[in-house]
């Protein structure tokens, strides 16, 4: 849209123009909102992959000690299957079972008989310990095929206060049948060290939880019991059903809202978990939303005030410069269209009635003897009967695209469109009829009375051959009815123009 237009429809219609300025800054508003939400969007989907990568790390690390585990424990039954070995004195096969083979993080490593009672172990070479009532006892026991087993956490009774988890393998005897475990145990403090080297944010968390719902290990540490059951939370079903994933919950120990990134530990029951809390995640998109906000608010709401000032604005100039044409337009005596814009009326019609099957009356209206009116009651009062002829005229002409104008002195021209000449007749014989009976005042003064002749001419799209021609037609009209005898209406189309309509 030009300037040109933007200042005509905002002249015209500022509401219109306001309203679009309105929509333009809601605009402006939802672009932003949508970046906005498109920016929190990929913040979370960072977060998330950061997430991942650190737990695919932890992963890593506690699947390698498990291996490790199981290779000691393969190699432990191993060696327990030779004779050589079986045979050998107690302290040295001890020395060669045990001591070597024991990692930093493995805080006890044995092996029981079918009855659950220490036989051999690095913790202790003379204490004769029951674990009989140890969960990896019983599953070996009862179940030949277990292979590699992950116990639930216990307290260590050779290390009053330890928590630890038992990496369990079942020992059988030549014939099959159930001979007693292989253990090696770690700490769980193992896992808390992991955890703590990982950085997951201010609110954040990182845990490794079994899949009975058994929180092992959590950094920073809870608040509560040593040992929380998060099998609780409506959301842990994910993680047990689930070999990896990604969710949003509340926790369940402190209400935080956290970003959980699982994955299982291959061959164990065990879950990685790392979970920032979403607020620290957004942390920085939350400062750009502010700063974006209420920038783009500021903005719009300087727009919109803008817009709304400049079509008003532009409102009081449409009315200006229409006010302005119109007195251009205007004959500042009576009121009526002046000449000039009488021109631009008959060049707008006249085209029209070229294009269409219509017709064009035009009447020129003349004050008889105005000269000798003027001398006989003065240029004053005589200015006072022309404002009192246009108002004869415009109460005659009245329906819309009916324009009457001040052609010159004491002449009036009135254009009729789509009139034909029995409406142009009856319109010019209403005013002739009006002049001469009508004696009116204007403020103190009478009208003395005067008459007026009219002559009217009509044209169609075929004839005349131009505006000139239908005007031409429309003054001999006119002093027709001036040689007949004044006061009196001749239409164009009679014969020889000299046809009177008379009261």
């Amino acid at each position: 849209m030009t300037p040109g237009k933007l200042s005509v429809l905002a002249g015209r219609h500022p509401l219109i123009v306001g309203t679009l300025g309105s929509l333009m800054a809601l605009g402006v508003l939802a672009i932003s909102l949508i970046t906005l939400r498109a920016s929190r969007e990929a913040a979370i989907e960072h977060a998330h992959e950061t997430s991942r990568n650190v737990t695919a790390v932890l992963v890593s690390n506690i699947a390698r000690t498990i291996e490790t585990s199981n290779n000691s424990l393969l190699a432990l039954i191993s060696a327990l299957d030779k004779p050589e070995v079986q045979n050998m004195d107690s302290d040295l096969r001890h020395e060669l079972l045990f001591d070597r083979t024991a990692a930093k993080y493995v805080t006890g490593m044995g092996v029981t008989d079918d009855r659950g009672h220490l036989i051999d172990g690095c913790c202790s070479s003379t204490h004769k310990w029951d674990f009989s009532d140890r969960d990896y006892f019983t599953v070996h026991r009862d179940s030949p095929n277990v292979g590699l087993y992950v116990s639930s956490v216990y307290r260590a009774r050779s290390r009053p206060g330890a928590q630890s988890i038992a990496i369990t393998r079942r020992i059988n005897r030549p014939d099959g049948s159930f001979a007693g475990v292989a253990i090696v145990a770690i700490d769980v403090e193992y896992f808390t060290q992991l955890l703590t080297q990982l950085n997951v944010g201010p609110r954040g968390i990182s845990a490794i939880v079994r899949t009975d719902g058994t929180l092992m290990a959590r950094n920073p540490p809870s608040r509560r019991a040593a040992l929380v059951n998060v099998g609780r939370s409506p959301v842990f079903p994910r993680m047990v059903n689930h070999d990896s994933g990604f969710y949003a919950a509340k926790s369940i120990s402190d209400g935080v809202l956290r970003l959980y990134t699982f994955q299982r530990i291959p061959g164990t029951p065990l879950i990685a978990v790392v979970a920032p809390a979403q607020s620290d995640v957004l942390a920085a998109w939350k400062h750009l939303s502010w700063v974006v906000g209420i920038a783009a608010s500021s903005v719009s709401l300087a727009f919109c005030a803008a817009v709304w000032l400049l079509a008003f604005a532009l409102q009081e100039q449409a009315k200006v410069q229409a006010r302005l044409t119109e007195l251009t337009q205007t004959d500042a005596l009576t009121g009526l269209k002046n000449r000039r814009a009488l021109d631009e009326v008959l060049d707008n019609e006249w085209n029209r009635l070229q294009r269409n099957d219509g017709c064009l009356s035009l009447l020129f209206v003349d004050a008889d003897n105005f000269k000798k009116y003027n001398d006989s009651h003065g240029h004053a009062h005589g200015d006072l009967a022309l404002r009192h002829l246009a108002v004869c005229i415009n109460r005659h002409v009245h329906r819309p695209g009916d324009v009457s104008a001040r052609y010159g002195g004491e002449e009036f021209v009135v254009v009729l469109p789509d009139t034909d000449e029995k409406g142009a007749a009856k319109v010019a014989e209403a005013i002739r009829r009006e002049v001469e009976h009508d004696r009116a005042t204007v403020g103190s003064a009478t009208i003395a009375p005067f008459t007026v002749s009219i002559g009217c001419a009509t044209g169609r799209r075929s004839r005349p051959s131009s505006l000139d021609e239908l005007t031409e037609l429309a003054d001999q009209a006119l002093y027709a009815a001036k040689r007949s005898g004044r006061n009196a209406v001749v239409a164009a189309d009679s014969a020889d123009i000299d046809t009177e309509i008379r009261s």
